[in-house]
């Protein structure tokens, strides 16, 4: 839209200099060149944008009063929906929202894509908007002449700001509440199954931060959750005090054989969990806690960096690769296990599903 904007602004600038080199033509001393260059020209092209800017803002009223009148200028419900403003407003996984000319729209935090039958205008970068691409975050959409634009919500929440009338078809009955977290990630769907179980929440109620690393209190009470939150046993670690909202789980993993700290009484609470630290609380949780069998194993030795997996973590780490709970990651030719890799909240979301489907 600028670039048309820009334009016209051009052309009524090329009037106004015409109309000021005729005067100079005509024997007018009092314009020079410099003048026309430094002063004229700049002051023309303003105002022709900002003549351009009121031409917009016309029709983008114009656009809107008719949908006022198809409206009737009130909020009703079913193919009745209207929204006054651009007003930030949250949208849940799935649904698709349907406007039409004249209508606006803005994606403030999440994602979604946007199908549309004639032109839809970037009106941040003067551009059309191809249908069936992802909509830009902060970015202003205009709805052109004779055109429907359906706005799918792809992330488990999405912010959206919308201006016109529309109509609302509704999405998935059991979705995340995560900005962050969108149907195109790979770990979208563990993220929805450790959520929708309660046992992982959000770093805050719209942020799941996928690529965050998990830290060793934060899997002990994703793992005491698991297991019905049971009472806590007694002190087991000196760095592990009183009243502290991972103290409760951390003494039931020390009680039940999840956990042995990390050496010399300590469990390093805020220490982040390496990949070889979180298959061994797997493993222990199934053969000590619930008394599982746990003697299958896969072998190792094809991975290149096996001799970066502790001594300690070898038996967990051939039972969890054998039970498809974790794998290896490419690198170049070779396979490898990351073993003193922190493992993200993504990782071990996906860990606890298979864990959980292909273990307990």
């Amino acid at each position: 839209m600028k670039k048309y904007l820009r334009l016209l602004g051009l052309a009524l600038a090329f009037l106004m200099l015409t109309a000021g080199a005729y005067a100079a033509a005509s024997g007018d001393s009092l314009i020079s060149l410099n003048y026309l260059q430094n002063t004229f020209y700049p002051q023309a092209v303003q105002a022709g944008e900002e003549a351009g800017n009121k031409a917009l803002q016309k029709t983008y009223d114009d656009a809107k009063n008719q949908l006022d009148a198809v409206q009737g200028g009130n909020a009703g419900g079913g193919e009745g929906l209207y929204s006054e403003t651009l007003q930030r407003r949250n949208w849940s996984d799935g649904q698709i929202i349907t406007l039409s000319t004249g209508g606006g729209f803005v994606l403030m935090d999440g994602s979604a894509t946007l199908v549309h039958t004639g032109v839809v205008v970037d009106v941040t970068t003067g551009t059309e908007t191809a249908s069936g691409g992802t909509l830009v975050l902060n970015h202003r959409y205009l709805v052109g002449e004779n055109t429907a634009a359906a706005v799918t919500i792809r992330s488990g929440a999405a912010a959206l700001g919308l201006q016109g009338g529309y109509t609302l078809m509704d999405g998935k009955s059991q979705h995340t509440p995560f900005y962050d977290v969108s149907q195109s990630d790979w770990f979208y769907a563990p993220v929805g199954y450790a959520y929708e179980r309660g046992l992982f929440s959000g770093v805050d109620a719209n942020h799941f931060s996928p690529g965050t690393d998990m830290n060793r209190a934060m899997l002990m009470s994703v793992l005491h959750r698991l297991a019905g939150s049971p009472a806590a046993g007694s002190a087991a670690f000196t760095d592990v005090p009183d009243g502290l909202w991972y103290t409760q789980a951390v003494r039931w993993g020390a009680s039940a054989g999840v956990t042995s700290g990390t050496g010399d009484g300590k469990f390093s609470p805020n220490g982040q969990i390496t990949r070889e630290q979180a298959v061994a609380m797997l493993y222990n949780y199934a053969a000590n806690y619930m008394m599982l069998e746990v003697n299958s194993g896969a072998d190792l030795s094809g991975y290149s960096d096996l001799n970066r997996l502790s001594s300690w973590a070898r038996p967990s780490m051939s039972w969890a690769v054998s039970q498809g709970i974790i794998s290896g990651a490419a690198n170049g030719s070779s396979l490898t296990l990351d073993p003193q890799r922190g493992a993200t909240r993504a990782e071990m979301a996906t860990m606890l599903r298979a864990f959980c489907e292909k273990v307990l």
